[in-house]
């Protein structure tokens, strides 16, 4: 038996820009996780580099200098923009306090994560607005409604902290800024009312309003087709290299996919659930609960 911490990764952002001062992103959260564990059984594993940084800084974080053995699975595709280094992160950070018998809070991760590299917030309860530069948590957003997300990959690799090196970035967020507040505003009523319709109408305003930022030829036959299909909107990772088609549970997906399989220049990943249960920490056996 082990405690097992699972951190879930993302379809990209359903929004992401610059407004009232700040670079923010909202998050969404979906059911796929990465998974970290440790227990007296667990032997000495190789992380990946920033996983073995968020071991290294959660010690320092809990002024603790003896080493802990992590294990770490995930699920998650990596360079897609699907929040793979953050699920890693944070599901290794709070599994290391957990080896000391401690827990740590969401923000106390969130700062440490943040330390690393720019991170996402889905291991937050709900949906969350996130200065994902500064680590600051502008506003709880509350429970998403259920919805389904059919998510296809534009092709290629995007590093997040090269992309979010760039000097122009910051320019170009700013010169999107009225369209992502009114995005936002649609995004935030949609919320309000439980309305798929509204989320979906704001989350394509800011995959649009993100072209000139990190373009991605698809983007116009992926939303037409996607609404002639029944989809209500689209999504993108910012960045990343993905779109998402946001669709009713009520939908029949392999319908949905077999119109969104036609354009070729996307290749289908998955289809996913939006979750608003954040970072979870239970007790089980691992190979068992890793494959359910």
């Amino acid at each position: 038996m082990a405690y097992i911490v699972s951190s879930p990764g993302s379809c990209g952002e359903f929004i992401q820009g610059y407004s009232n001062g700040t670079s923010f992103m909202v998050t969404c959260p979906i059911n796929r996780y990465s998974y970290a564990w440790v227990n007296e059984k667990t032997t000495e594993s190789l992380l990946p580099g920033k996983a073995q940084e968020a071991v290294k800084k959660t010690l320092e974080c809990l002024n603790y200098r003896r080493n802990v053995s992590i294990g770490l699975q995930s699920v998650i595709p990596y360079g897609k923009g699907m929040a793979s280094s953050t699920a890693d992160i944070s599901a290794v950070c709070q599994a290391t306090a957990i080896a000391l018998g401690k827990r740590l809070t969401d923000m106390d991760i969130a700062q440490i994560a943040l330390s690393i590299e720019p991170s996402d917030a889905t291991f937050f309860e709900g949906i969350m607005q996130f200065d994902y530069r500064e680590g600051t948590l502008i506003r709880r957003l509350g429970h998403a409604p259920i919805m389904n997300i059919l998510i296809y990959d534009c092709g290629g690799e995007i590093d997040t902290l090269l992309f979010n090196s760039r000097s122009d970035l910051l320019k170009l967020q700013q010169e999107n800024e009225t369209e992502i507040k009114k995005a936002f505003d649609l995004f935030l009523q949609g919320m309000e009312q439980q309305s798929l319709e509204d989320i979906g109408k704001a989350a394509t305003m800011s995959a649009y309003a993100n072209q000139k930022i990190l373009y991605k030829k698809s983007l116009d036959e992926f939303y037409s087709i996607g609404r002639k299909a029944g989809g209500k909107g689209v999504i993108c990772a910012h960045s990343g290299t993905v779109l998402g088609l946001i669709v009713s549970i009520e939908d029949d997906i392999f319908s949905i996919k077999k119109e969104m399989d036609k354009i070729a220049s996307i290749t289908y990943l998955d289809s996913v659930t939006v979750t608003n249960e954040g970072m979870q920490i239970r007790k089980g056996n691992i190979d068992d609960f890793i494959a359910k």
